[in-house]
């Protein structure tokens, strides 16, 4: 090591004159520093259009590796010492006596931490154990870089990376320092970013990054207390959990002898299961993590994607843990697959199979009515309202429709063959009842329904489809078909992992979200499920994905026939509260539904899908990492 300290700045051009002043090129200390608004001569690297996040990897993998400690300051702070000493010299010292894992300082007036204004637990002593403090200023031994470093920036790269960063200190907590001797104060604080102008919206991204890390931590004992159970998915609970835990039995640091290494991996496994993804690569620097997976990565991954088979997607748990953990264990060089990266190879390949609609189980009846049969198959959009489509759509040989309501003929077409339902407990009764009014002549020839579970039960369990409506639609004398095998087991979970739905938000423009569930839409798994007959054709009306999912009104959504028998935006949940993952399932339709001739969508639709727009939010929506490890 060549120096004591070096410290690490983000700025927009240049960096803070009294940073400069007070650590470039000091005996003890130097800086350095990147820019995000505009170049500039002495800066590391100029860095446009990043976020907090991935300006402080970006510094942790550009700067030179022989420093002990590393201080990550942001420019727009002040260091106010509280004796007689400056604010670097106040550092070493501090490091001298304590020697820590990771150093920071009390934080003062304005910062967002409820220790701000505790001036009377500030002036109590000289340094405290203080989990979850703010991450504008931290001091990381050099043998941790590895261990924080690349932040994770796949939830937004902002405050939600904070967390994190401070749920990676726990295992150091004894030599986590926060020293009372200076404090520093943000100097300004921009008002109009993204992250200061929505609090639920960084709500929900911790939330979103605790669920993914949270089954590799191993001390949820301290966090799950029977009264703290039900709140377990609460980002912040970890956060108070150990600040009265650690603040209640008085924990204080101690002066501790010089270490050359903190990173002691079986101590580490006490604390965190560290087959995660998050910890595949922590033995390689900052700059070799950040680094695209080798060729040779590559080719083994792809080997292995396409030896998969229908049986290694159907299973009701997350079968991408184990693809990804069992091509990592043929990885004998470089870094190692995210879970999602694996799958993003997966989903690039081309001329890959669908596993479903090859190999899930038929209905003798419904496939020999469907042999050779032009199927057209009708949704609810309202884009077909004044298209005069009903003609063509009658004209084919069966007609499968979502639900059973027909707006108007003359769009919609007068036929239902099939009805295609999830069955739920907001849709099951009302075909139930339709059906029960229509004469018996007049009824579909089947109903189909590729979802499982249907109604929760009192006892906090589900009732599945098969369960709840066999009975009812043999009274019907109409057959029912759904996924349910003798086994006990449901096809539709290789279409589910093959999907890859994920569990997300979209921010539009900063003004207007749409949540999606970790599912599919059930009359898009009927879709998959239809191409597994021996069809001639499979004509698709009125299925716009949502119009390819942005925020819209009820109208734009769907018929006002549709919304009025089913609730507002077809869901008692009202608009754009739950939707299904429409991004998902729009790159499984381009990727495998449309490269089948048989498959036909009408221009509309297929225009959206190949549209720029939907492209860009694609690439976005392919590094989200999955968190919901299974599917009823």
């Amino acid at each position: 090591m060549t120096k004591r300290l070096c410290v690490l700045q983000v700025t927009p051009i240049s960096p803070n004159p009294e940073h400069i002043e007070l650590f470039s090129q000091r005996e003890d200390c130097d800086f350095f520093f990147v820019t995000h608004d505009a170049p500039n001569k002495d800066a590391l690297k100029y860095c446009p259009n990043t976020t907090w996040t991935d300006t402080r990897n970006i510094l942790a993998a550009q700067v030179p590796k022989h420093y002990e400690y590393y201080a990550f300051v942001d420019y727009d702070y002040n260091f106010r010492p509280l004796g007689e000493l400056n604010p670097r010299e106040q550092i070493l010292e501090d490091l001298q006596t304590f020697e820590p894992a990771v150093l920071t300082y009390y934080p003062g007036r304005g910062m967002t931490t409820p220790f701000a204004d505790n001036l009377e637990y500030r002036d109590s002593r000289e340094a405290s154990i203080l989990p979850f403090s703010h991450c504008g200023m931290k001091v990381v031994h050099h043998s941790l870089m590895n261990w924080f470093f690349p932040m994770v920036t796949r939830f937004g790269g902002s405050v939600e990376a904070c967390h994190m960063f401070n749920i990676l200190e726990i295992p150091f907590l004894k030599n986590v320092v926060c020293s009372h001797k200076m404090v520093y104060d943000n100097g300004h604080t921009d008002h109009e970013a993204p992250h200061n102008q929505n609090g639920a919206w960084n709500k929900y991204r911790m939330d979103e990054m605790w669920a993914w890390i949270m089954p590799a931590f191993k001390k949820l004992n301290v966090v799950a207390t029977p009264a703290h159970a039900p709140r377990l998915k609460d980002s912040l609970l970890i956060k108070k959990s150990f600040i009265n835990l650690i603040l209640g039995c008085g924990m204080t640091p101690s002066p501790t002898p010089k270490r050359e290494n903190y990173m002691d991996v079986e101590a580490l496994k006490n604390f965190f299961d560290l087959s995660h993804e998050r910890f595949n690569n922590i033995e390689l620097s900052p700059e070799k993590q950040m680094c695209p997976i080798s060729q040779n990565t590559q080719s083994i991954a792809e080997d292995h994607l396409k030896s998969l088979t229908f049986y290694d997607f159907k299973r009701q748990t997350n079968p991408w843990l184990d693809i990804a953990a069992y091509i990592n264990e043929k990885v004998t060089a470089g870094r190692k697959l995210e879970v999602n990266e694996c799958v993003e190879i997966y989903q690039q390949m081309s001329d890959l199979p669908s596993y479903f609609h090859n190999a899930c189980e038929v209905d003798e009846k419904l496939y020999e009515y469907l042999d050779g049969a032009r199927v057209a198959f009708v949704g609810p959009a309202p884009y077909l309202s004044g298209s005069s489509t009903g003609a063509e759509i009658d004209s084919y040989d069966v007609v499968v429709r979502i639900q059973h309501g027909i707006p108007n003929e003359a769009d919609y077409g007068s036929r239902t063959d099939i009805v295609q339902s999830c069955l739920n407990s907001n849709y099951g009764p009302p075909v139930v009842e339709h059906l029960t009014a229509t004469p018996a002549d007049k009824r579909p020839r089947f109903v189909i329904c590729n979802d499982t579970a249907s109604q929760l039960k009192q006892d906090g369990t589900w009732a599945f489809v098969d369960e709840v409506y066999t009975q009812a639609f043999e009274q019907l004398n109409v057959p029912f078909v759904h996924l349910k095998n003798e086994d006990e087991t449901w096809d539709r979970w290789a279409l589910y992992w093959q999907v890859y739905p994920k569990q997300h938000i979209e921010n539009f423009d900063h003004k207007s979200y749409t949540q999606y569930t970790a599912n599919f839409n059930s009359g898009y798994g009927a879709l998959n499920y239809l191409m597994r007959y021996p069809i001639k054709e499979l004509a698709v009306f009125g299925v716009d994905f949502y119009n390819t999912g942005i925020p819209q009104t009820d109208e734009q959504k769907y018929n006002k026939l549709y919304t009025d028998t089913y609730g507002p935006s077809g869901t008692p949940n009202g608009p754009d509260k739950i939707l299904h993952d429409q991004l998902s399932q729009m790159m499984h339709c381009t990727n495998v539904l449309l490269k089948d001739n048989r498959f036909k969508l009408d221009s509309t639709v297929k225009n959206m899908l190949y549209s720029n727009q939907l492209t860009e939010r694609l690439q976005k929506f392919m590094k989200l990492p999955k968190f919901k490890n299974e599917t009823r």
